[in-house]
């Protein structure tokens, strides 16, 4: 068995990994880096209109050319944040296989193929539901099982091979109490660590955090108490949060109970709530969404008339520079701030240094306007080290390759791991983008 480390080694984002047995090739997601495509974004360069060479060379694109002249056979998706999909639409013409996803995820695939005039490529889009198993050949099983994330149908890979079981937790919390979807399988994830897990592929976002991460329950409750508290003065309210965050996009409406209008805007937006409405997981007639310019601009110079009438989440938490958040702040609409207006941000700011840039200018820019500014009414998505650990204990898997993190989170996923009882070199890998190991 190869283990390729094709991006996310060097960085949070740019997920794409392989494993290659008996000559076969299964790669597992294919994202882009978040941090490269809003510098693009902000240079007035379109990710569709740019080429696979040119968007590698910026950094946008993981590297896969290590994989040229391989034979894949799939490519399995974990779930649908875009530094996981997004690079599907540029690179998944070069293989030409089955792309394997949970209903959601595959909703959101299939939206970017078409955004990117890659209809031909939508036949290869495979569903997959929990506990499904598809047979690729004699060398790989794949099986999907309930992993809760800050997106629907997050999963944990099992990767039946050849050569021994592979599980891959791609972004994951054990929430034991979420808001939307299930608690983790621990039956089934126990039920793999007792057939002999092989290798153990894992994120490590939050690694050097020394606790478990708090559910989506308990975000809830603080979304609740800000808009509560927000609405005891009648200034405009506004919330931010990611727009794949369904569960807490739906608390948001929730926690209006009816008192104000609730307008959604923003592309993103507009894309994932859609897919959620197409699956049956949230019910968009209690709010109004709005992803198109004209649309969105029409109904800021609404919300500019009676700003105490509305509840307005939108795209922007990260301060990226042409989110409708930011471009109200940069007082691009009829609206304008007043002071003693609020902005919630029901989210974090990744850890990389153009989102710690953009939030920096814009809450200094909404300040400047008198803004009341909420922050880190969230909880994430990703576990931390005592996550980590119970799943560990839990596959009690044979090896152990860290991934989606830079040099320092890799290497403080393998101290967990030598804490755990592995060897560094040995059984546990601290890998790069762009290398392979042999996993014996």
């Amino acid at each position: 068995m190869k283990f390729y480390a094709i991006g996310g080694f060097k960085e949070v984002g740019k997920n794409m990994t392989a494993i290659e047995v008996n000559g076969e090739v299964v790669i597992f997601d294919m994202g882009v880096s978040m941090e490269h495509l809003i510098e693009l974004s902000g240079r007035g360069l379109n990710y569709e209109d740019l080429d696979e060479p040119t968007l590698r060379n910026m950094g946008v694109l993981p590297n896969d050319t290590i994989l040229n002249g391989k034979k894949v056979i799939a490519i399995v998706i974990s779930h649908g944040h875009l530094d996981h999909v997004s690079a599907i639409p540029k690179l998944a013409k070069r293989y030409n296989c089955p792309i394997l996803a949970t209903p959601y995820t595959a909703e959101i695939i299939k939206r970017l193929l078409k955004d990117h005039n890659q209809e031909s490529q939508l036949k290869f889009v495979t569903p997959m539901q929990y506990g499904d198993t598809a047979e690729l050949s004699k060398n790989f099983r794949i099986e999907y099982v309930n992993m809760p994330h800050s997106i629907p149908d997050a999963s944990l890979i099992a990767a039946y091979t050849a050569e021994g079981l592979v599980t891959v937790a791609y972004d994951f919390k054990l929430d034991n109490t979420p808001t939307l979807g299930d608690k983790p399988d621990y039956k089934r994830l126990k039920e793999l660590g007792s057939e002999g897990v092989k290798l153990h592929l894992s994120e490590c976002v939050h690694i050097r955090e020394e606790q478990r991460t708090p559910s989506e329950k308990v975000a809830k409750d603080m979304v609740i108490d800000a808009i509560d508290r927000a609405y005891l003065d009648s200034s405009a309210v506004f919330i931010t949060s990611f727009a794949s965050q369904i569960a807490r996009i739906k608390s948001i409406v929730e926690a209006n109970k009816g008192r104000r209008q609730v307008v959604v805007l923003g592309r993103s937006m507009d894309n994932y709530i859609n897919a959620a409405k197409d699956l049956g997981l949230i019910d968009t007639t209690q709010f109004q969404l709005q992803g198109r310019p004209k649309e969105v601009k029409a109904t800021i110079d609404a919300v500019a008339k009676n700003p105490e009438k509305y509840l307005v989440l939108s795209t922007g938490n990260q301060g990226e520079p042409n989110s409708v958040l930011s471009r109200i702040a940069n007082k691009e609409y009829k609206f304008k701030f007043r002071k003693e207006d609020q902005v919630i941000f029901s989210s974090m700011t990744i850890p990389t240094p153009i989102n710690k840039a953009n939030r920096y200018v814009i809450e200094r820019n909404l300040k400047e306007q008198g803004v009341r500014i909420l922050k880190d009414v969230h909880v994430s998505g990703h576990a931390m080290r005592e996550d980590h650990r119970d799943l560990l204990r839990i596959l009690n898997p044979e090896k152990v390759i860290p991934m989606h993190g830079e040099t320092e989170r890799l290497a403080s996923f393998a101290s967990l791991c030598e804490e755990e009882g592995f060897i560094i070199g040995d059984t546990v890998h601290i890998m790069t983008d762009g290398r392979y190991v042999n996993i014996k």
